[in-house]
């Protein structure tokens, strides 16, 4: 009991974290991102926390939002199960790369790597929203995976490293490559986060990698914004969506990058 009193004196000092989670996990699997976009930023600059600890905190964020979000989806009947699947599989290998190089690479160039992938990520959505070019396809063939079965993959050790890129790297690859309906895309997407970040959190664990006395309120909140998520997906344009998480994300990585560069360039 005393333990417990204890760690609720040190945790509740973050209860604003779980509003802001809900907003967050709401927002991603309502747009097809994947929350540690967001929340690593947050951690890094508001929290303060380590890269390795934000992105075990991240994941097991992400893992509760995710696996509340594929409840969802699944009520719907809106996941790709025969391309999910495989895709899962190809991701898991990255994840656990991934993983053990962001324990050995420098945090600097770990912070510079980030901002670089997330601003990335909001170019390629910016993109796609001029080009308002989406697809309209029901049902993909296991099959069709093979020939970009190395995008998970990649995906999986971005994730690793930085807690983004699975779905920032899977869910353009549904919907600009394949032409999948931009719902299916987006449900098709959080499965194959969620599942995967089941094996990355089971690491972090064992790495003694995660902050518990943030993750209490940020798990809670993403489980909320988690069932919110599906909803907002059909009532909210999912351009409006996509246009804040970018304009959020596009910020946070060249502050990462500004910040970061003259710590790599004192390294030489």
């Amino acid at each position: 009991m005393e333990f417990i009193l204890d760690f609720w004196t040190i945790a509740s000092v973050n209860w604003y974290m779980l509003p802001v989670s809900i907003v967050v996990a709401a927002l991603a699997t309502g747009s097809g991102f994947g929350g540690g976009i967001i929340f690593l930023p947050i951690f890094v600059y508001v929290l303060e926390m380590t890269i390795p600890q934000s992105i075990g905190t991240g994941m097991v964020t992400e893992l509760c939002g995710m696996t509340s979000a594929i409840i969802g989806y699944m009520r719907q009947r809106q996941i790709e199960y025969k391309i999910a699947f495989p895709m899962i599989l190809i991701t898991i290998p990255g994840i656990i790369i991934g993983l053990h190089m962001a324990m050995i690479v420098n945090e600097a160039i770990l912070k510079v790597l980030f901002g670089v992938i997330v601003i990335g990520c909001a170019l390629w959505t910016f993109t796609s929203i001029v080009e308002r070019k989406y697809g309209d396809r029901e049902g993909l063939h296991t099959e069709e995976i093979y020939p970009y079965s190395w995008v998970p993959f990649i995906g999986g050790i971005s994730s690793g490293i930085s807690s983004v890129g699975t779905a920032e790297t899977i869910f353009p690859l549904l919907e600009r490559v394949y032409k999948l309906n931009v719902h299916r895309a987006i449900a098709t997407t959080i499965v194959v986060e969620g599942m995967a970040g089941w094996i990355a959190t089971s690491i972090n664990i064992w790495e003694k990698q995660i902050r518990w006395d943030v993750a209490i309120f940020t798990m809670v909140g993403v489980i909320i914004g988690g069932q919110l998520g599906p909803i907002l997906n059909r009532v909210a344009p999912v351009a409006l969506l996509k246009i804040i998480f970018a304009v959020f994300v596009f910020l946070a990585g060249l502050k990462m990058i500004i910040d970061n560069i003259p710590n790599i360039l004192n390294m030489f």
